[in-house]
């Protein structure tokens, strides 16, 4: 067995979490000061590199180089830095044998481009190799969030996230670290929570849940102060109301239970915005009428009495999600009237929506692209543009703001600005073969069509046909070109 240098785990003590020295971690605190100055200056790129030398020394240090880092990681992008290359991507190695090495090259990449899944998942796994349990659990954060934002997930990447959340709690319950592994175990059931949702006709999700919720149930009550055999017990019920309280299918009777149950604590504490959320979704779970016009109902009391526009925005969307499932019976019946009705309701009380958003959050670029696409839908392209050149500085929108812009900039018969737009944004976007990729290449092409660069416009289209043959009329368009 080759020689432990002091902060990786032994086999004699396999679930010990690294340990830094006094030396080490006032080494990384020259780094992290520094990179503080420098991020504090505007100066991100160099402030990056020394939070990363930085976690080198301490790869622990959440507060002081993770989260700083994380920061000025979205700050540099969104001012304009570029992305690791490929040529990045070889010099760190994500998966080298040396977990600390790893953890290292993560943490680089991470810094260049923090909205890539694979960067953040390498920093999880990596930390969770050298147990830098604390990093790990805010990369299990971070990494969570972004695939619960992402407009493609897998299952196996959210099996993969609940499986090394558990192991992570696992070696937190040897430790005896009650309140930690508690903590990392309800990640966990969220992760699966959402498994479930996203996939629903995954039946292995539900065992895990029910698993994973049963550990830390017991967990619970053998750590908690003072807890007896009636302690648990009761517990035990709370866990199982809980579980319940998540599963998304149940029968109507239990959902009546956990509703008036639901109901009457929030009645009992109304000021207590948990109690009115697990209320709310519980009266909206079913996805029935009655039950969500009074959910409705009450959120709009609440934004009454206490000018809380965050229940008025959760009742909005409420009605937003009623308005589309109409939207989809209407398709499903085959009906061309009603379903032209219901698309004109849908539209307008959406732009009312996006519009009082965007004039009590003026700055949120996500509000600005919502109002932007319903403008766009509406036709009104005058509105849009801005709209969307304003949305573009958000990383999670920036492809879908460009190939708004060119189809708006087409539509208007602006067939230059169209090309200028599509072409920057085909040529920032990472996912080469997605569904943005394909409508932005198609727009091109028939950018390039209307303004007479048919050779341009032939060269488009093939790209588009090698990565879907049958996209749209695009082989009809090919066809029509000239020779």
């Amino acid at each position: 067995m080759a020689k432990n240098n002091g902060d990786t785990p032994t086999e004699d003590n396999v679930h010990a979490r690294l340990s830094t020295s006094a030396a080490d971690k006032a080494k990384a605190d020259k780094w992290f000061q520094r990179g503080k100055e420098l991020g504090g200056k505007r100066q991100f790129e160099y402030a990056i590199e020394y939070y990363v030398n930085g976690l080198e020394f301490w790869p622990d240090a959440v507060e002081e180089g993770c989260k700083p880092l994380h920061g000025c990681a979205v700050a540099r992008r969104q001012t304009g830095g570029k992305k690791a290359g490929l040529k990045d991507t070889m010099t760190h190695s994500m998966t080298d044998k040396d977990a600390r090495k790893a953890l290292f090259n993560s943490f680089w990449l991470f810094g260049r481009d923090p909205e890539n899944l694979s960067y953040i998942e390498g920093i999880l796994n990596s930390a969770s190799r050298l147990h830098a349990d604390d990093t790990a659990r805010w990369a299990a954060g971070v990494f969570q969030k972004a695939l619960e934002s992402a407009p493609k997930v897998s299952a196996k990447q959210l099996q993969s996230l609940a499986t090394l959340l558990e192991e992570l709690g696992d070696r937190a319950a040897e430790r005896a670290e009650a309140a930690f592994a508690v903590e990392v175990y309800r990640s966990g059931v969220e992760v699966l929570d959402y498994w479930r949702r996203r996939f629903p006709k995954d039946d292995s999700v539900e065992s895990a849940v029910k698993n994973l919720s049963t550990k830390m149930t017991i967990l619970k009550g053998k750590y908690k102060d003072g807890e007896g055999y009636r302690d648990s017990v009761v517990d035990t019920e709370e866990q199982m109301e809980m579980h319940d309280e998540q599963r998304s299918v149940q029968s109507d009777d239990r959902v009546e239970q956990l509703v008036a149950s639901a109901e009457a604590e929030f009645k009992k504490n109304p000021d207590n915005k948990s109690a009115l959320r697990k209320y709310i979704d519980l009266l909206t779970r079913r996805e029935q009428d009655e039950d969500e016009e009074r959910a409705i109902e009450v959120l709009h009391a609440e934004f009454k009495r206490t000018d809380d526009y965050g229940w008025k925005s959760l009742a909005d969307d409420i009605r937003m999600k009623q308005l589309g499932r109409a939207v989809r019976l209407a398709t499903k019946a085959g009906d061309a009237g009603k379903l032209k009705e219901q698309r004109i309701s849908k539209l307008r009380f959406e732009l009312a929506v996006y519009k009082e958003r965007g004039e009590r959050y003026p700055t949120d670029n996500r509000i600005r692209f919502e109002y932007g696409v319903r403008n766009f839908q509406a036709s009104r392209f005058d509105e849009a543009i801005p709209l969307f050149q304003a949305a573009r500085s958000d990383p999670k929108n920036r492809a879908a703001c460009g190939m708004y812009l060119g189809r708006c900039f087409f539509r208007k018969g602006y067939h230059d600005q169209a090309i200028a737009a599509l072409e920057e944004a085909i040529e920032t976007h990472t996912l080469n073969d997605d569904d943005v990729a394909k409508t932005m290449l198609y727009w091109l092409g028939r950018a390039q069509q209307a303004s007479g660069e048919a050779a341009a416009a032939k060269k488009t289209y093939g790209k588009l046909l090698q990565m879907d043959y049958n996209y749209g009329d695009v082989r009809a368009r090919l066809d029509a070109l000239p020779a």
